[in-house]
């Protein structure tokens, strides 16, 4: 960060004295080269870590989990909740109210590409 700033005082520094001094088509030439390559270094570096900022932050996959009942053939898909795990036992079912309700799957699915 100190060296974006340094950068840009620099820069502005050779523009006022491209503007200010008159001088030789030479020194003229030197200052608005120092002036572009400090000021482009820096906003071309800025737009480089805001792109990686955009980059760094995917959308989150959404879970869900497979609920099936041992006994009748009735299956469910839905979100995943936290603390769910394969085989874990959920309670009775609504279809043959036995308590024969467990979780056969979890499974990802990826974010949407724009």
């Amino acid at each position: 960060m100190i060296l974006y700033i340094v950068l840009v005082l620099v820069g502005f520094y050779a523009l006022v004295n491209l503007v200010q001094v008159g001088g030789s088509p030479i020194s003229e030439a030197l200052y608005f080269v120092v002036a572009t390559l400090a000021l482009g270094f820096v906003a071309f570096s800025l737009m480089r870590v805001r792109r990686s900022f955009a980059l760094a932050n995917p959308a989150p996959n959404r879970v869900f989990e497979i609920v099936k009942c041992k006994q009748c053939s009735f299956k469910q898909i839905k979100n995943f909740a936290l603390g769910d795990y394969v085989t874990k036992t959920l309670g009775l079912c609504t279809q043959c109210n036995t308590a024969n309700l467990f979780i056969d799957g979890i499974y990802g699915e990826p974010p949407h590409r724009k």
